[in-house]
């Protein structure tokens, strides 16, 4: 089962790195294997097994562990040189995978079941018995069916039962490299720590080698393009259609020297509060980009959910940006280009496949995509005409049908708390009708103790007197109202005949729409 290290040298520029590359090569008399912690866009963990005469490769976000029975996920990546194993150091910025790299842990394997490890894997499962100076004992990778939207290629990394076994194991306990006793962070600290490449590279020049030399002026993009509420999905092979995707817009741009700027729809600076994204700067093969996409956080069935998004930073999420369109980039203004093309781009120009995340699409099965969507209780779909350019407007080139009813609402006051609540009972929403600000419904539920101290801090500040609302408010309690300025997503089941909201719940905050924006959609 020869081994095939084609997909390794596709993601590196040899002219700019020394990583090895090449043809697979003749192994020793034992099967080796090497973990090497990596910190990337993300930590990670990469364990390598020796199979006909490269090195196979997962990297395993939790890293592996020595208790029986517990899972861990690893993503299948490409092969890697077998001379890779020996590498300690930092890979720098601008090439695939940068970031400190360590040696976690080395030794052999032999196989627990079959003869060669490289069709065992060709099969989807290896079983095998590590000799390692931290992990030793038996263990399993096996293939899994991919969740419903998750990226990549899934294998579960188990540990089996063989012995004296531990019940408890934490991989923070075990820090060190086992060939220097370095960490992540010595590596991070050093002067002059050992690279992969042998002479200086000029991230600059690099880049302006990507471009022609009459390349088009890396365009300000002062507005997205915006999709129109239709009522009901449908089916047409003009059009493409994507999942609705649950977070922030965020136009991401990464100039011919490297800085990023991530920016909002109203052009707030969306980095500062996202700063794990940081590592957008080098997610893409080609760079001046511009890219239009989603921040987003995602569950463990790749569902994005604006309210999940609002607590990433307290419960420990991770973030992803959904990309779904590119406007610039390969030294050209692409929005002028049908869809289609775009897409097909994008798609190519991503290198960073963990942090980005291609929106993919379907052709014309509109219908399918949306009861897709409403089986797994997403927010709905996008229709997108494939021979459409890209306009910075709302237009009918993109529609949007919504499977679970979700949009944003203006705060415009607070009715007092009932029995132990402290803060508010409720809030007041309203949306725009012209000047005129109309309420619509008061939204009570969806707020942790938590959350409500956090909005009454911003509500103190914009209390007034009267109402900013041109109708008559509805309310069971005694009312305070403020200053229109806070939006708010909300999740309801429908709109009454009095144009009340029903049964509405409360999401986060918004920070990307100014309030004079929100209208009823």
């Amino acid at each position: 089962m020869a081994r095939t290290l084609e997909t390794y040298n596709k993601k590196r520029d040899f002219a700019a790195t020394p990583e090895p590359s090449g043809k697979p090569e003749r192994g020793g008399k034992r099967l080796r294997f090497v973990i090497q912690k990596h910190r990337a866009t993300r930590l990670h963990y990469d364990f390598r097994l020796e199979a006909d005469g490269a090195m196979p490769s997962w990297a395993v976000p939790k890293g592996p562990t020595m208790v029986p029975g517990e899972r861990r996920l690893a993503m299948h990546v490409e092969d890697h040189p077998l001379a890779y194993r020996t590498f300690e150091g930092v890979i720098p910025n601008g090439q695939y995978g940068a970031g400190e790299v360590i040696i976690w842990d080395e030794g052999w394997y032999k196989l627990a079941e079959g003869t060669d490890p490289a069709k065992e894997i060709a099969n989807g499962k290896i079983k095998f018995i590590l000799h390692g100076k931290k992990l030793h004992g038996m263990f399993t990778l096996v293939k899994i069916k991919p969740k419903e939207g998750e990226h990549g290629d899934p294998w579960l990394l188990i540990k089996d039962h063989d012995g004296d076994d531990p019940t408890h194991y934490d991989i923070d306990d075990y820090p060190e490299s086992v060939k220097s006793g370095k960490t992540i962070e010595d590596i991070k600290k050093e002067s002059n720590p050992k690279t992969w490449q042998s002479r200086p590279v000029d991230p600059p020049a690099r880049t302006r080698a990507r471009a022609s030399a009459k390349a088009d002026p890396l365009p300000k993009i002062t507005g997205v393009e915006l999709a129109t509420l239709i009522d009901q999905p449908f089916d047409s092979d003009d059009w493409l259609f994507e999942i609705k995707w649950d977070g922030y817009r965020a136009i991401c741009t990464v100039d011919a020297k490297g800085k990023l700027t991530l920016v909002s729809r109203n052009g707030l600076d969306l980095l500062k509060q996202f700063s794990d994204l940081s590592g957008l700067a080098d997610a893409f093969e080609s760079v001046p980009i511009i890219v239009d996409g989603e921040i987003v956080s995602l569950d463990s069935k790749g569902r994005s959910d604006f309210q999940r998004l609002q607590e990433y930073a307290e419960q420990g999420h991770t973030l992803t940006y959904a990309a779904f369109d590119v406007l610039y980039a390969d030294g050209r203004d692409q929005r002028k280009n049908p869809l289609d093309e775009r897409k097909a781009l994008l798609e190519r120009l991503i290198a960073d496949d963990d942090l980005v995340l291609y929106s993919k699409h379907v052709i014309g099965k509109g219908k399918a995509l949306f009861a897709q969507a409403k089986r797994n209780h997403l927010e709905g779909i996008i229709g997108k005409k494939r021979t459409s350019i890209y306009q910075a407007r709302r237009t009918r080139d993109w529609v949007k049908i919504k499977a679970q009813l979700e949009q944003e609402f203006v705060i415009g006051g607070w009715t007092d708390p009932r029995g132990s609540r402290k803060g508010f009972g409720s809030l007041l929403l309203g949306v725009y009708d012209g000047k005129d600000l109309r309420f619509v419904g008061n939204v009570g539920t969806g707020f942790s103790v938590k959350r409500i101290g956090e909005i009454m801090k911003q509500l103190k500040p914009l209390a007034r007197e009267t109402s900013p609302f041109a109708n008559k408010v509805i309310a069971n309690a005694p009312v305070h109202y403020v200053k229109p300025q806070l939006v708010a997503e909300v999740r309801f089941t429908e709109w009454t005949r009095d144009n009340i909201l029903r049964q509405p719940a409360f999401l986060g905050l918004r920070i990307d729409k100014k309030a004079k924006d929100v209208v009823r959609e």
